[in-house]
């Protein structure tokens, strides 16, 4: 059977060797039923023909005689920060989401916690740490005082992340992630959505 390599949608395996398993053709492409060697579930990929040569004659990688998977349902979905968050808080997030999918705890806390660290200075709050920002904020009623007490209880203290010395796993990972991704859309996104319409009405 021909394999290919992908990220799986249904597990954090990322370029998991996917077994195919049944193929068909459908005008200029193949459809190849496969499944992920790390977890067993399947998706379906499109793979354009390759001139004289049968898909399902194909042992081992699939790339080598030149087919190539172009898409595939389902596919894993990329995350993003929620709309208007700054460049590089955003960068951050994503990085924070690509761990937390992967199962990476400690990298996924770390960069959570770099997330909320940057958005509160692309806020100009003063203070010299996040919690001394976070308050900053809240007096000056930027932020809810019930999201102040929030950040209390999901692990954002710590050190820097690099050397913070705990182990974390999925149960401290998943409120940081909640918190993070509510702190962007309180701070960037309903701010935006709100000179967005604004700026439409005004128009």
């Amino acid at each position: 059977m021909g394999v290919f390599l992908r990220d799986c949608p249904h597990c954090p395996a990322g370029s998991s060797t996917f077994t195919i398993h049944n193929t068909f053709t459908c005008g200029n492409s193949w459809r190849a039923f496969a499944s992920c060697g790390a977890c067993g579930d399947t998706i379906v990929a499109v793979i354009p023909s390759v001139s004289g040569k049968r898909l399902s004659d194909v042992g081992g990688d699939i790339g080598r005689v030149g087919f190539a998977v172009s898409e595939a349902w389902p596919d894993r979905e990329a995350a993003d920060a929620p709309a208007y968050t700054p460049t590089a808080v955003a960068s951050r997030y994503r990085d924070g989401e690509f761990n937390f999918a992967a199962g990476r705890w400690n990298a996924a806390v770390g960069l959570y916690r770099a997330t909320l660290d940057l958005a509160t200075k692309a806020l100009e709050a003063k203070g010299e740490t996040f919690f001394k920002r976070l308050k900053w904020l809240a007096d000056q009623h930027r932020v809810t005082p019930d999201m102040r007490n929030w950040a209390d209880h999901v692990r954002v203290d710590g050190n820097e992340a690099l050397h913070d010395p705990d182990e974390f796993s999925k149960e401290d990972a998943e409120p940081l992630r909640h918190f993070t991704e509510m702190f962007l859309r309180y701070v960037f996104e309903m701010p935006g959505r709100v000179a967005e319409f604004r700026g439409g009405d005004k128009a």
